[in-house]
């Protein structure tokens, strides 16, 4: 503390301050008024503030229970998700050793797709080679030309079922060797085959050439044989009839019938002296009943064996039987029958046919088969 200046010894002294008489209390002083509003202001704030404090602390309290209760529920779900989440893993575990097992299982299926599709390509293109093969050997061995295109056809067929583009140029070629066979002027084999075996049904009943009668000779004998017998039983019942020598006989009606028969015998004998023949070709051999039957074996068995070369497609060996089986039947059979001409007929039809021609060769093809398969391997 700063101690009090000290007066100026000029400075006069201040008059002595008299005290005051105290006031008496009064209840309207304005700061007492203002002291008791403040305390009830004070009070109710106080108050008021401790009802706040009161029910914050029971919030307070209630939103603790609260966060208890949802903290003992969030730890029960944790421990669910955690279990949960264990199962999940232990699941994965799982399917990931399903997962890997079923990827070694597609290698395993692809690798083995993939043998088998070779193998089935390498299968196919066995099955076209061998198909082309029998082909060939149809051709060169039998010209069997329908075998061959069929077998052409299987190959083509076993070769589209791959759908390689290398195989385009194979199949072009067999499309080529299939146009050329196509193309080949070959006879109806089946409509020949069935002929001949119609024929083979109707040897059997095939007339022989010496059974054959001209039908003027055989119209003329009956009546000189009646004329013959009619004079033979004339004279037969003028010989056995008793003669009466006081009956005179009438010939006046009897020698004109006498004189006809006459000229009629004289006509048949004179016609037995001339006879007409043809000249350009021989008379129909006599045959026995078992000779007959050994002609029709015969032309049963020739027959039979042109039947044979025609499915064989020997052209030379068709030929030569149908020629024999035609001049057999123009010698031994009657050729003015109709089912002898018929036969004839169909005979010279079928005769000369073109069994076997040109074929065309497949080594091309075969060549190019190969190659495919070499590239494939």
């Amino acid at each position: 503390m700063t101690e009090p200046l000290e007066r100026p010894a000029n400075e006069p002294a201040a008059p002595p301050r008299t005290p005051r008489a105290p006031r008496a209390f009064s209840w309207r002083h304005p700061v007492l008024i203002i002291m008791m509003i403040a305390i009830a202001l004070l009070a109710w704030q106080w108050v008021d503030t401790r009802n706040e404090l009161r029910r914050t602390q029971n919030e307070f309290t209630r939103r603790l229970a609260d966060g208890d209760t949802a903290a003992k529920e969030a730890r029960a779900i944790a421990r669910q998700n955690q279990e949960t989440l264990q199962t999940l893993q232990s699941k994965t575990a799982v399917l990931e050793a399903e997962q890997a097992q079923a990827q070694g299982q597609q290698a395993a299926l692809d690798s083995l797709y993939q043998e088998f599709s070779r193998a089935r390509d390498e299968r196919t293109l066995a099955q076209a080679t061998q198909a082309v093969d029998i082909a060939s050997q149809q051709l060169q061995l039998a010209s069997n030309v329908p075998a061959a295109l069929a077998a052409l056809q299987a190959a083509d067929n076993s070769l589209a079922s791959l759908d390689r583009p290398q195989l385009i140029s194979v199949r072009k070629l067999l499309a080529r060797d299939m146009d050329r066979l196509r193309a080949l002027p070959l006879a109806d084999v089946d409509s020949m085959s069935v002929t001949l075996d119609a024929m083979l049904g109707r040897i059997d009943n095939l007339p022989l050439g010496f059974e054959h009668t001209p039908a003027k000779a055989a119209s003329a004998t009956p009546r000189s044989n009646v004329v013959r017998n009619t004079r033979r039983t004339a004279g037969t019942a003028q010989a056995s009839a008793p003669v009466a020598a006081s009956a005179p006989i009438d010939t006046s009606d009897r020698s004109p019938n006498w004189v006809g028969g006459l000229f009629s015998d004289l006509w048949d004998e004179f016609r037995e002296l001339v006879r007409i023949e043809r000249l350009d070709r021989p008379e129909p051999a006599l045959l026995s009943p078992q000779q007959a039957v050994y002609l029709r074996e015969n032309l049963r068995l020739r027959l039979l064996s042109a039947r044979l070369a025609l499915l064989q497609r020997d052209g030379k060996v068709f030929n030569e039987d149908i020629t024999q089986a035609r001049r057999w039947l123009e010698r031994y059979f009657d050729i003015d029958a109709r089912p002898v001409a018929a036969m004839i007929a169909e005979l010279k039809q079928i005769e000369g046919a073109r069994l076997s021609v040109d074929l065309p060769s497949l080594n091309e093809t075969e060549a190019a088969l190969r190659s495919v398969k070499l590239g494939s391997h």
